[in-house]
């Protein structure tokens, strides 16, 4: 049974995200444009269809696509997107190489972003539980987590799910105010939606800083070093979301106040 949590590492150099809690159906839900086509860095299944230059297994169309995405038997996600299928016929034995390593090693030897395959994302479910995903452009991630926070929120409580009826449904997180959270994610940051404390019309779900790598040891997670350092409070009288810094040095070592 995975844990109530939502973690978030964020290494800006490559816009490599490590999370926790961030489900594929969280990140296929919140893109504007999901990809039409896959290249899978998972091990080669010579009974689907493989691409004969590189030698990877592909995926292609919105259906095919959106099947690989809910099949509930596969419990590994690995791939690669690429914008046309003619330009794989250009990949180079190096880039297949670095492709082969970025599916078996979980990182990166060069830029994870390619010319000729013009993806726009790395996916890469890792063997302890987390998920490493790569972005071109990063404010797409903050829609991203978006779409999490709101479902761990309405599926937290099944008491308090008449706070989220369909004609109050929980409205989206400023893109601003998520934004607003990116020096923690630097360091690593956990919502804990196992903590969560319910004040009349507001619910406040508390931002920890961690220090140390975000690691889950029989079911349960684990830092040595945590501070809460805010909370993120939903309002469902008015229907708004709002950030309270509770350690103002937490964002100002990093710039931010």
């Amino acid at each position: 049974m995975s844990v109530n949590v939502v973690y978030v590492h964020l290494e800006t150099v490559s816009n490599l995200i490590l999370s926790y809690g961030i489900s594929l159906q969280d990140f296929a839900g919140a893109l504007q444009r999901v990809p039409h086509h896959l290249l899978l860095l998972t091990p080669v299944d010579l009974d689907d269809d493989v691409d004969p230059h590189t030698g990877f297994n592909v995926i292609s169309g919105a259906p095919t696509i959106a099947a690989y995405f809910t099949d509930p038997h596969l419990t590994t996600h690995k791939w690669i997107d690429f914008a046309h299928e003619l330009y794989l016929d250009q990949v180079t034995p190096n880039e297949v190489a670095q492709l082969l390593y970025l599916g078996h090693a979980y990182t990166h030897l060069e830029s994870p972003f390619y010319y000729k395959l013009q993806n726009d994302y790395v996916y890469l479910d890792l063997p302890d539980g987390t998920v490493k995903t790569y972005y071109r452009h990063l404010p797409q991630f903050y829609a991203v987590l978006n779409r999490s926070l709101k479902r761990h929120l309405q599926e937290k409580y099944p008491d308090m799910r008449f706070l989220f009826r369909r004609r109050s449904l929980i409205q989206d997180i400023d893109p601003v105010i998520l934004q607003q959270l990116q020096p923690l994610f630097i360091d690593g940051a956990l919502f804990s939606f196992e903590d969560i404390d319910s004040r009349q019309k507001e619910i406040h779900i508390p931002i920890l800083s961690l220090n140390s790598r975000f690691k889950l040891v029989n079911d349960d997670w684990h830092s040595a070093d945590q501070e809460r350092v805010a909370e993120l409070i939903y309002d469902h009288g008015i229907k708004k979301w709002r950030l309270n810094v509770i350690n103002e040095a937490a964002f100002a070592n990093q710039g931010l106040l």
